[in-house]
């Protein structure tokens, strides 16, 4: 029985505990000076364009570049996704202030410990429900939040994005004509290709959304989100909707 049990637990039958490579990149464009995720993510890869590493050479980070010519997110998560091998990644935006904790008796901010180990926890559930494409909460409002149902299957994920590999190293893909609603895209597109996206609903990320300068701000107008818009509409139809906040 001994014998049985260590198979059933490190063997084949029970893949979701064998253990997981993870990686944290922080995703950076013109945002030397201003960029915060640094702070809460001290263990991550900082992914910069070749031509702005001096510029973020106060930044105590490993980092690592990506040619000029990738532009765009949907793009750079495309290239990133092809040149870090490890089982998951998990893609940041770099205005990231806070992780905060929505089911606690008062919402509270994770430290820099909890936050890693939360995030590595999100990884393995993920990899455990059989998802490919995985977040956290959009917005950091409790009363947003059904405390009964503390994971969703079927929700879109953007800022921060994980990815795990599948059994033969498969990972999700972006649309790369798309520049500025490309996250929603890609997850309406994992949950039809693989019928699930692990969202933690329990976390979520402070940032700034569509307010920095640099960035994804170097693409982003008006015209060019509703053009999207208009295109994701034709594209999944009824399976999506656009509301005004």
């Amino acid at each position: 029985m001994e014998n049985a049990s260590s198979i059933s637990a490190n063997g084949p039958l029970w893949p979701e505990l064998q253990p997981l490579s993870l990686r944290l990149v922080i995703l950076s464009r013109s945002r030397a000076r201003t960029m915060t995720s640094h702070k809460l993510f001290p263990s991550a890869t900082l992914l910069v364009p070749e031509s702005e590493l001096e510029q973020y050479a106060h930044i105590q980070l490993t980092k690592a570049t990506v040619p000029d010519s990738v532009m765009g997110i949907s793009s750079l998560r495309n290239w990133l996704l092809q040149h870090f091998k490890e089982d998951a990644i998990i893609m940041l935006d770099d205005d990231i202030s806070a992780c905060v904790c929505m089911v606690s008796l008062r919402c509270r901010k994770l430290s820099v410990e909890e936050t890693l180990q939360m995030l590595s926890n999100s990884a393995y559930n993920a990899r455990g429900a059989g998802a490919r494409l995985f977040g956290w909460h959009q917005r950091s409002d409790p009363r947003l939040l059904q405390r009964n149902d503390p994971f969703g299957v079927n929700h879109w994920v953007g800022g921060a994005v994980g990815v795990v590999r599948d059994a033969e190293g498969g990972v999700p893909v972006w649309d790369e004509l798309l520049k500025c609603k490309c996250d929603i895209d890609a997850s309406l597109q994992e949950l039809l290709d693989n019928r699930l996206v692990w969202n933690e609903a329990r976390f979520c990320f402070v940032q700034e959304r569509d307010k920095n300068l640099g960035g994804n701000s170097l693409f982003r107008s008006a015209e060019r989100i509703a053009t999207e818009k208009r295109h994701l509409k034709r594209k999944w139809k009824a399976h999506i909707d656009f509301g005004d906040y």
